[in-house]
């Protein structure tokens, strides 16, 4: 234990850069954003991916399976990169006590107002069927996703990165010591841990621990584009294999386990430094000014979206029809938007109450309504000179 207070109490880290901080930003609202369309149902009982695939099928499952499951790779890099200046600033206590306040707290708070939702539903209808178990076990998945998925399926992410945050001590020491066998055993429980209910997706403590070595080596924002483009080398190549797997109706949930993390893994680490180097390339635009703007707003919309499109898809649904419809491409790219409007409407009616937002925005402030452009950046040497030199010879 002393060790390991030791090592903690070491300064490893440096100030991020703003650049890597702009991109983050981009990155967590962008990531989030395409990882609500595996959330829209489907509203249909069989599987989508075991049919022929037409048109809108492989949309649907380039949005689904291949941006929206695969954005949660980046956004386990980019906790694990973070938590290791949280580490240093205080004893362990207090860190797991501050991880418990911003994850737990809004998973429980979230996850009632669900169970609340479905208790209406089911007086107005005499539906009960998504109703947990009212059994201590029933009650601790849907709340807390002790064993399974929660009734926020979502959240499921905020549970296992409280454990992850658990575990980064360890982590830390390890990577700073020997990374290279740190990965392997994550890698090794990556494939053999899924039932030991450690985490929900063993996949993820792998990513996190990959964002705390880049914390701890220190590698500029040039190095990092560099990983990420050898990574992004083979996305093309994965996207073409999971297209062929779609195309041929082969199922993923009926490959040999191992074979099916493996493919799963690389395309997920592929496209993580896809969308990284995406960032840089938005960065000046005005769609990466939109997703600044909006990120106060993200960690909200992760956590409502999928009770509002649970809610929402019922009449939509009856309007534009299930998965197979005509119609329903309408439902399928028009929730994520209403959901991000409700978001940003949903964040200013509870502004006013602290303990409103301590439940349900892990205690961050709302935005302000007056905050409609991004903080003025920084101009840099090299373009001011630029600058500089046009005024001097008259050019516009």
């Amino acid at each position: 234990m002393k060790a390991l207070t030791d090592s903690l109490s070491q300064p490893v880290v440096s100030r991020v850069p703003p650049d890597l901080s702009d991109r983050v930003r981009i990155a967590r609202f962008l990531c989030i954003f395409l990882m609500m369309f595996v959330h829209v149902e489907p509203g249909i009982s069989t599987n989508v991916y075991d049919r022929d695939a037409g048109g809108f099928d492989l949309i649907y499952f380039v949005f689904a399976r291949l941006l929206g499951l695969s954005s949660v790779s980046l956004l386990s890099v980019v906790s694990g990169y973070f938590v290791v200046a949280s580490l240093g600033k205080a004893g362990f206590g207090r860190f797991a006590l501050s991880k418990a306040r911003t994850l737990v707290v809004p998973l429980i708070a979230w996850n009632l107002l669900m169970l609340a939702l479905l208790a209406a539903y089911g007086q107005l209808t005499g539906k009960w069927q998504q109703m947990p178990e009212f059994t201590l076990v029933g009650m601790a998945d849907a709340l807390l996703a002790l064993t399974k998925w929660p009734l926020d399926v979502p959240l499921w992410f905020l549970r296992d990165l409280f454990v992850c945050c658990l575990l980064s001590p360890l982590l830390f020491m390890g990577l700073k010591r020997a990374p290279v066998i740190v990965m392997l055993v994550l890698a090794a429980y990556m494939v053999f841990g899924e039932n030991w209910l450690i985490l929900l997706r063993p996949q993820l403590l792998l990513f996190f621990a990959l964002g705390m070595w880049l914390r701890i080596t220190g590698p500029d924002l040039q190095a990092i584009d560099r990983m990420a483009r050898l990574l992004t080398a083979g996305l093309a190549i994965m996207i073409a294999v999971f297209v062929t797997i779609r195309l041929e109706r082969v199922l993923l949930t009926e490959m040999e386990e191992t074979l099916r993390l493996a493919l799963d893994t690389l395309l997920r680490v592929t496209m993580a430094g896809g969308f990284w180097l995406l960032t840089g390339m938005m960065q000046h635009t005005v769609l990466a000014s939109l997703c600044m703007r909006l990120e106060p707003h993200a960690f909200f919309l992760f956590c409502s979206h999928a009770i509002l499109f649970h809610f929402a898809a019922i009449p939509l649904r009856r309007v534009f029809g299930n998965y197979g419809s005509d119609l329903f491409p309408i439902t399928f790219f028009s929730l994520p938007i209403i959901a991000v409007v409700a978001a940003i409407v949903g964040l200013r009616m509870i502004r006013g109450s602290r303990t409103l937002l301590f439940l349900f925005n892990a205690g961050h402030d709302a935005p302000s309504a007056t905050d409609r452009k991004p903080k003025r950046r920084q101009i840099s040497p090299a373009i001011r000179q630029m600058a500089v030199n046009r005024g001097r010879d008259g050019s516009d």
